[in-house]
């Protein structure tokens, strides 16, 4: 077994601990009903990125706040959105 260059723990400890940052900068609400929660999230990336399939089902989770704001957030990075417009977007769907 190969052990990991300092440099690559690093970039992952470093990866990990933004994403523990972005999950605690959620808030946990009630959410609204599931389709003005998703529709805002949605609306917060139509200005900057095309809003397909991916981008709805990870708005959808969203909108169950919690758990699934993290959820959220991870699928947006996952297809390339920048981590403050995800942020924006998710905590949108569980308005």
């Amino acid at each position: 077994m190969k052990a990991k260059s300092g440099r690559a723990t690093a970039r992952g400890l470093t990866t990990l601990a933004v994403a523990v940052a972005a999950a605690a900068a959620f808030t946990v609400t009630a959410a609204e009903p599931a389709q003005a929660s998703s529709a805002k999230c949605q609306e917060s990336l139509r200005r900057h990125y095309a809003v397909g399939p991916k981008v709805r089902a990870a708005c959808n989770a969203g909108q169950s706040g919690g758990a699934g704001i993290l959820a959220c957030y991870v699928a947006l990075l996952a297809i390339d959105v920048e981590p403050g417009d995800a942020a924006v977007a998710c905590n949108a769907a569980d308005d």
